[in-house]
C-alpha cells in the first residue's frame, strides 16, 4: 500500500528523480547494451485501472473491450522485445486488516455517489466518476494467463515484495506499477509508473531512487528507514504525529488543512535531515530501542521499526515458489498441489486462502444498498457455506469457523462474520476425492452446491460456456424461499447470454444506451459476484467445467446486459429479445423451462398465469407489480440514499457495538438462513430436515443488551 505522499512528493518536487521516459526506447537501448531480452515485472493489480480505459465500467464491466485493450498492450511491448511476468495480490495479511477495511468503507462513499448520480438521470464523467467493475480483479490473471500465455502468478498475500524479489533474481529490466514501495525496494533499476502510460506511444514516467537518495542527502540503504519513519504499512503515520511535531520541530501550522498531517514536501526533507544525523544503517540496526525512544517515546516499539526495514530487505538466495515445475504433482499432499496451483493463478484466490485458515474477503461492489436487492455477497453465503465443508474436510487441524470480512448492506467490518461449514445432503466429499476422483463425482459435487435438485435436470446437455450462467441463474431464482430477480429480468439476463452482439466487439461499440438503469447495475454486480463465487466451487471440483468456459468474456457483457435490461423493462416481449431468430428463442425456451419449474411458488397476491405465455410475462403484464428481489419485506422498506457522513447507517440498524447482531429483522437477510423465516425449495425438493444456520452466533446476540427493544437486527453473513 506504499509510503504515503511519496508519490506525490516525487512528482512535484524531485525533477531529477521522477522524468519521462519512453519504455520501447528504454527496451531497444536495453537490449542493444546487454544483448538480453527486455524483462518487465508487472504488478497486475496495479494495471488494471489503465488497461479498462474509457468503457462503460458501471454496467458489470465489458470483458471483450477490456480483453482488446490488454492485447494491445501486450503487443505494444513485444514489438520492443519485451517479456512480461505478471503478479497479483492474493489474501490481505491481518496486520493491513484497518488499512483495508477503511479503503472499503471510503469505496462505499463513491458508490453511494454513483448510485445518487444515476438516479437523478445525470451521466458519470469519464476521469472524474471510476469504479473497478465486479470480477475484473478476479478474472484479470486469466487474461494475461491463457488468451496471452505470459507468466502470471498469484501471491499469498499482496504482491509488491514479490514482484521487487522476482525482478531482482532475474536481473528484470524493469518494474511496471504503481506503488511507492517500488522506490525503497533495492530492486530492477528502472521503476515506470503505469497511471502515467500512454498505451499507444509507451511514454511514461520513470521514478529514479538513487537520484531520490541523493536529493535527500542519504544513501539508498537508508531509503527504508526513511519510510518507517514517514510512515507506511507497519507504522501508521497516526502514530508517528508526535516525533513529527517534537523531534523534527513542525509546527501545527505545517499542517494539512483537511487532516492532522504534515505536506510531504514539508515532512519528507525533515525526516532524511534527521536520518542523516543517525549512525550508518549496519550501526543503526543494533540500536533500534535507542531510536525508538526518540520516535515513540517507548523503546519496547523497537520492533516496529525492526519489522519496518525488514519489509524491504529483498530475499534472491533462497527457494525460489514462482520458478518452473513439474506438471507432475501426484506424489504431493493436498495442501501442497492446492498451493502450486494457486501461486500459478488456476484457482482464483480464495481455495488456498482458505484451506490455510485465512479470511474469505468480499470487497465493495457497485450495489444499490438502499434498495431491497440483497448484496452478492450474501446471496451466494450458503453456497460459500457448502465449498468450507468440502475443504473442512481436508484440513488435519480442522476448520470449525470461517471468518468472512465482506461489505454489504449495514456491515460495520469490525469484525468478521463465522460461518459455519455446510454439509451437502448426500454427504460432501473431501478435496482429495473431488481431484483424485472421477469426472462424475466433480460434476455431481458441482451441481448438488448449487442446488439439490439441480442433478436431475438436463443442464449437462447445454453447450459448455451456458452451463456457468444458468447454473448462477438457477441459483438467484431457486435457491432462496424467493427469487431474486423478477422474471422479466431474468429474460434480459438470459438475452444477453445468448445474443449476438455480445459476439461482436464492433457490435457492443456501437451499441447506445438511452439511460442507466440503477437496479440493473445492481444485478449486473449480483452476477458478477456470483461468478467469482462459481469459480471458487469449480476450482474446488477440479474444473468438472473447463475455467475457459467459466470466464466472462464466454458469455457476459455487462453493456449488452443492460441494453437488453432497458428493452425488457419497457415491455419487450421473448421473441423481441432473441432478436426474432429461431435458433435463440429455442435455447431462451431450454434455459427458462429449465429453471422455472424449480422457482419457489409466488406470493399469494400475485396472480399466476396457468397458460404457457408465462414464459412471455413482462413488467407490464400485470396490474399489480410485484418485486421478487429476496429481500422484499413492506414493512421494512429502506430508507433513501444514506448520508456519506456514516456510510455505514445502510438499510439496517447501524451496529454501534461493533458486535454482530442479531439477525433476524434485517431487510437484507439471506432467506436461505432458517432465521430469516426460509421455506422449502417447493415441491420439486424438500428438505428432510431444517439446514443448521451456517452463521455463528456472537456473545452479543445471548447478551441482555441484545434482548432490549431496540436492539440492532443481526447482521446477515456475507
Amino acid at each position: 500500500m506504499g509510503v504515503r505522499g511519496l508519490q506525490s512528493f516525487l512528482e512535484s518536487h524531485c525533477g531529477q528523480a521522477c522524468y519521462s521516459v519512453n519504455i520501447g526506447k528504454v527496451a531497444d537501448e536495453y537490449l542493444r547494451r546487454t544483448g538480453k531480452t527486455p524483462l518487465i515485472v508487472v504488478d497486475g493489480m496495479s494495471c488494471m485501472r489503465k488497461l479498462y480505459g474509457k468503457l462503460n465500467w458501471v454496467c458489470g464491466g465489458q470483458w471483450k473491450g477490456y480483453i482488446d485493450h490488454i492485447k494491445d498492450f501486450y503487443k505494444s511491448l513485444t514489438a520492443h522485445n519485451i517479456t512480461l511476468v505478471v503478479f497479483f495480490d492474493g489474501n490481505t495479511p491481518e496486520r493491513k486488516r484497518e488499512t483495508w477495511t477503511h479503503r472499503r468503507l471510503e469505496n462505499l462513499k463513491d458508490v453511494i455517489t454513483y448510485f445518487s448520480i444515476v438516479k437523478s438521470n445525470k451521466e458519470l464523467e469519464h476521469g472524474k466518476h471510476f469504479f473497478i467493475p465486479t470480477g475484473l480483479a478476479a478474472f484479470t490473471p486469466l487474461i494475461f494467463k491463457d488468451l496471452l500465455g505470459c507468466k502470471v502468478y498469484t501471491c499469498l498475500d499482496e504482491c509488491d515484495k514479490a514482484v521487487a524479489e522476482y525482478a531482482k533474481k532475474y536481473g528484470a529490466m524493469g518494474i511496471l506499477g504503481q506503488d511507492s514501495d517500488y522506490i525503497i525496494y533495492h530492486t530492477a533499476h528502472y521503476y515506470f509508473s503505469i497511471n502515467h502510460l500512454n498505451l499507444e506511444t509507451l511514454d511514461t514516467i520513470m521514478y529514479d531512487r538513487n537520484a531520490l537518495a541523493r536529493i535527500l542527502h542519504i544513501t539508498v540503504d537508508q531509503l527504508p528507514l526513511l519510510s518507517c519513519l514517514i510512515g507506511n504499512d507497519v507504522i501508521r503515520q497516526e502514530d508517528l504525529l508526535l516525533f513529527h511535531q517534537q523531534s523534527l520541530k513542525m509546527a501545527s501550522h505545517h499542517h494539512h488543512r483537511h487532516h492532522n498531517r504534515p505536506p510531504p514536501e514539508i515532512l519528507i526533507p525533515k525526516v532524511a535531515a534527521f536520518i542523516n544525523t543517525q549512525p550508518p544503517m549496519d550501526v543503526l540496526q543494533q540500536q533500534l530501542p535507542l531510536l525508538a525512544r526518540v520516535v515513540f517515546r517507548d523503546e519496547g516499539r523497537a520492533h516496529l521499526l525492526a519489522e519496518g526495514i525488514k519489509m524491504y530487505q529483498l530475499d534472491i538466495d533462497g527457494p525460489d515458489e514462482f520458478t518452473e515445475r513439474s506438471e507432475d504433482t501426484s506424489g504431493l499432499d493436498i495442501m501442497e498441489r492446492v498451493r502450486l496451483r494457486h501461486i500459478d493463478s488456476e484457482l482464483g484466490r480464495h481455495l488456498y486462502t482458505i484451506l490455510r485458515g485465512e479470511a474469505y474477503e468480499s470487497s465493495t461492489t457497485l450495489e444499490d444498498y438502499s434498495s431491497n436487492l440483497p448484496s452478492g455477497a450474501i446471496a451466494f453465503q450458503p453456497l460459500r457455506a457448502k465449498i468450507y465443508r468440502i475443504l473442512q474436510k481436508s484440513v488435519k487441524d480442522g476448520l470449525s469457523q470461517v471468518p468472512e470480512w465482506c461489505m454489504y448492506s449495514g456491515s460495520t467490518l469490525k469484525e468478521p462474520d463465522m460461518v459455519d461449514p455446510v454439509e451437502l445432503e448426500g454427504g460432501s466429499p473431501s478435496l482429495e476425492e473431488l481431484w483424485d476422483g472421477d469426472e462424475e463425482l466433480k460434476w455431481r459435487t458441482f451441481l448438488d452446491c448449487v442446488h439439490p435438485v439441480l442433478c436431475e435436470t438436463k443442464i449437462r446437455t447445454f453447450p459448455q460456456h451456458l452451463i456457468v450462467p444458468v447454473a448462477i441463474l438457477f441459483y438467484l431464482q431457486c435457491h432462496h424461499a424467493k427469487p431474486i430477480l423478477k422474471d422479466w429480468e431474468m429474460n434480459a439476463m438470459m438475452a444477453a447470454f445468448l445474443s449476438p452482439t455480445r459476439e461482436d466487439l464492433n457490435q457492443i461499440r456501437a451499441l447506445a444506451l438511452p439511460r442507466v438503469d440503477a437496479r440493473a447495475v445492481h444485478v449486473a454486480a449480483i452476477f458478477m459476484k456470483g461468478l467469482a463465487n462459481f469459480y471458487f466451487l469449480l476450482a474446488t471440483c477440479d474444473f468438472p467445467i473447463h475455467r475457459k468456459n467459466a470466464v466472462p468474456w464466454a458469455f457476459w457483457d455487462g453493456k449488452v446486459f443492460h441494453h437488453y435490461y432497458l428493452r425488457a423493462k419497457l415491455g419487450a416481449k421473448i421473441d423481441d429479445l432473441c432478436e426474432h431468430k429461431d435458433d435463440i428463442l429455442k435455447r431462451f425456451v431450454e434455459m427458462k423451462s429449465l429453471i422455472l419449474p424449480h422457482m419457489p411458488p409466488p406470493l399469494p397476491l400475485s396472480k399466476t398465469p396457468n397458460s404457457p405465455e408465462h414464459l412471455n410475462r413482462t413488467p407490464h403484464g400485470s396490474p399489480k407489480k410485484r418485486s421478487h428481489g429476496v429481500n422484499s419485506t413492506p414493512s421494512t422498506s429502506p430508507p433513501g440514499t444514506p448520508n456519506l457522513e456514516h456510510p455505514t447507517t445502510l438499510a439496517i440498524t447501524k451496529n454501534t457495538l461493533g458486535k454482530i447482531p442479531s439477525r433476524g429483522t434485517s431487510p437484507l437477510v439471506s432467506p436461505s438462513s432458517p432465521r430469516g423465516g426460509s421455506k422449502p425449495y417447493g415441491k420439486a425438493y424438500k428438505s428432510p430436515q431444517p439446514p443448521k444456520s451456517p452463521v455463528a452466533k456472537s456473545s452479543a446476540a445471548k447478551s441482555p443488551m441484545s434482548k432490549s427493544p431496540a436492539r440492532s437486527p443481526k447482521k446477515a453473513t456475507s
